[in-house]
């Protein structure tokens, strides 16, 4: 849909940016881009589609979903890699990889009243006890031999080390600041080279309130990391669940809440894959590819045509293990990408539903912040998923156990504030709230494997999570056959 909005503005000779796209959607571009033109803009800003927004009343009534099960979603296909040719490989590349990040979450930070940064470059010409605010990445942290913590941050402009001293009440705990986040550091000069922290802070999300244009209740059916092929894989269960769904074996409740089931969400995993973790092979029902996602497919085919689903990749899927990842290709999926109701995206890939911005997005970063921060345990991914936030950013250290595309724009961080971010990748579902964006984490359906057992990783299985588009509450419906 972006793509469709950016081609109609240039056909009326309008330059828009991308937070514009953010408040258009399939029911109103159209007529707020001719009306635009109409104006003789030429560069269009966010507040111009506000303003027309807002007086002429097109989003508070007619972009509002009409009843009769009718849909409203908006795929923001500019925050997806899919289709999207952004790198050479060169090292270049990785320059630009960390300067679009350090740039977005710069422009996130500075929205702060409290923090009002420069670049280093200045702050260190300035004399000695000025207190001065600062923007920088995280090039090292250690402890010094007095047991602070001195930190190196750089920008475009320049590096400075910065000491952070125990006795400090911090907005963020030091210890949890990682190898490349972007920060915010409010500092009294000391030296040249050596500054003296005040506080530190994360970009974070703001303070918003969830408005969603759905008029009745309707929900969203969350699920993820299926392993179709794995000798593993819960098939009884998960054909349970899609006769549920179609209304098979339900109760009259249950029929009540599966009629109002308008999405259903895959967060990636669709298939095991091949040749994923040593001795992978022996533990394959299907050894070949494509049969594996032949099977998802016959599967996924009988799920009702008046549900939209929304498909993602995981580590196990085909596609490179680098993220960004791109869709599935339609190779592997040819009925899929037949059916108008399905949609094959990237993680991570950013949906608009009923109003509500859902970020989707596998999960594989989240295991390389479990045991760097106090507190984190595999069995409350939801509160990793916190850690990712606060940083706004899904990326929050490279060279770890995941690695990252060298490309010019960074689609790791999380430029918008979403209502609902979605995870799969644990095997363990879970759910909590920070601030106003609710952070889900999917159930699996695949049993206990070798690997998680050696790590003492109990998942949970065969759960479809629920949750409701209109007061956004939500219900687990489980699928797990327990005395088998």
């Amino acid at each position: 849909m972006d793509s469709k909005i950016v081609c109609y503005a240039q056909e009326k000779n309008l330059i828009i940016s991308e937070d514009c796209l953010r408040l258009l959607n399939q029911n109103n571009y159209q007529r707020v881009l001719d009306k635009l033109a109409m104006e003789k803009k030429v560069f269009v800003c966010r507040d111009d589609i506000k303003k027309i927004l807002v007086t002429t009343n097109w989003l508070s009534e007619q972009d509002k979903p009409r009843g009769n099960g009718e849909k409203n979603f908006r795929i923001m296909d500019a925050y997806d890699v899919t289709g999207k040719t952004l790198s050479q490989g060169s090292v270049e590349d990785f320059l630009s990889l960390f300067l679009d990040k350090y740039s977005a979450i710069y422009d996130i930070l500075k929205r702060r009243e409290n923090l009002k940064p420069i670049p280093i470059d200045e702050a260190k010409k300035l004399g000695k006890n000025t207190e001065v605010d600062i923007v920088g990445m995280v090039f090292e942290k250690r402890v010094t031999k007095q047991g602070n913590i001195l930190i190196t941050v750089d920008d475009p402009t320049g590096r400075v080390n910065v000491v952070v001293t125990d006795s400090k009440n911090y907005e963020v705990n030091p210890k949890d600041v990682l190898l490349d986040n972007v920060i915010g550091i409010k500092c009294s000069v000391l030296s040249r080279e050596l500054f003296i922290a005040k506080d530190i802070m994360f970009a974070d999300l703001p303070y918003e309130k969830l408005v969603t244009t759905a008029e009745n209740d309707c929900y969203a059916a969350l699920i993820g990391d299926l392993h179709v092929g794995s000798k593993l894989f819960r098939e009884e269960e998960f054909n349970d669940f899609l006769d549920w769904l179609n209304g098979m074996n339900a109760s009259q409740e249950d029929l009540e809440i599966i009629s109002k089931i308008k999405y259903l969400i895959i967060a990636g995993d669709l298939v095991d894959g091949i040749g994923i973790y040593p001795k992978q092979y022996n533990e394959l029902a299907i050894t070949d590819i494509f049969e594996q996602y032949r099977c998802f497919e016959e599967l996924a085919l009988k799920i009702p045509d008046n549900i939209e689903v929304f498909l993602i990749p995981g580590n196990h899927d085909a596609v490179r293990l680098s993220e960004p990842q791109p869709a599935i290709a339609e190779k592997f999926l040819p009925n899929i990408y037949k059916k108008k109701n399905m949609h094959v995206l990237g993680s991570p890939s950013w949906v608009e539903i009923e109003g509500l911005l859902f970020l989707l997005y596998h999960g594989a970063t989240l295991h390389g912040i479990f045991g760097k921060i106090n507190d984190l345990k595999m069995d409350k991914p939801d509160l990793a998923q916190k850690e990712l936030l606060i940083r706004r950013d899904l990326m929050p250290e490279f060279g770890g156990k995941q690695t990252f595309v060298p490309i010019e724009k960074n689609f790791m961080v999380i430029r918008e504030t979403p209502a609902v971010f979605v995870c799969g990748h644990i095997h363990h579902h879970a759910y909590s709230r920070y601030k106003q964006c609710h952070l889900i984490s999917t159930s699996c359906w695949q049993s206990m494997t070798a690997y998680q057992e050696e790590l003492g990783h109990t998942p949970t299985v065969s759960k479809a999570i629920l949750f409701n588009l209109k007061d956004q509450s939500l219900h687990i419906k489980d699928f797990e056959r327990k005395n088998e």
